[in-house]
């Protein structure tokens, strides 16, 4: 019976990435650590990556700029390339948005995932009542919003700093979420500036962030969209 509600629901997350923007939960991406991290200065071995790349990204209350998203598959030689922009507003949750090829957006909240397209609903998915969903919206908020004390609940951390510049690597600690996620890996100075994730069948998606920019004050047209 224990193995029936574990299939159960590994089937259930399954189920609800494919729901989700391509640009944030498509199939993930792995990238190898060079053998150099191994052979790194004392100063790596020393210091703690996480905390360390946790300390230089942006405290502000709001951050926004663009994406753009590239999808290898495995069989495929043809790369899928998305791109649109974002919002993170801390305490409030994160706005992401698809501009091509499809236009679609997705409000992501501690609680509630909510993608919408034309002014439609598409997909609602609350965490009141389906409880995974924590634990999708915890990824994201690692992934989008630079949560990642969110990614370390999950996932094993390891990585490097040198010269302000870190670079993270995340693998899974649970043996139900490595059948989805292999490794997923990020890079950045004071902000995120690139994620790639490698999905368990080997697919991989890398998302660069680009035109980044901080605000101190949120914007009443930004709030009003997680009302």
């Amino acid at each position: 019976m224990q193995e029936y509600h574990k299939n159960f629901l590994n089937q259930r997350v399954t189920a609800w990435m494919r729901f989700l923007p391509s640009s944030v939960f498509s199939d993930f991406w792995k990238r190898c650590f060079a053998a150099a991290l191994c052979l790194a200065a004392p100063f790596f071995a020393l210091a703690d990556p996480l905390s360390e790349a946790r300390a230089r990204l942006a405290p502000e209350p709001m951050t926004r700029g663009e994406f753009v998203q590239t999808r290898e598959l495995a069989g495929i030689r043809k790369a899928l390339v998305s791109n649109g922009r974002f919002v993170v507003v801390r305490g409030l949750g994160v706005l992401w948005e698809d501009l091509a090829p499809f236009a679609r957006t997705m409000r992501l909240t501690r609680s509630e995932i909510l993608q919408t397209a034309d002014g439609q609903t598409l997909m609602r998915l609350s965490a009141d009542k389906e409880p995974v969903v924590g634990i999708i919206t915890g990824i994201l908020f690692g992934v989008l919003a630079g949560d990642l004390d969110a990614l370390a609940r999950g996932f094993d951390a390891s990585g490097e700093v040198e010269n302000g510049r870190w670079r993270l690597e995340f693998t899974p600690k649970d043996a139900h979420l490595a059948r989805l996620i292999r490794t997923l890996a990020m890079r950045g100075a004071r902000d995120i500036e690139q994620v790639e994730i490698i999905s368990a069948a080997g697919d991989a998606t890398r998302i660069e962030f680009r035109a980044i920019s901080h605000a101190r004050e949120i914007p009443a047209d930004v709030r009003g969209r997680f009302e």
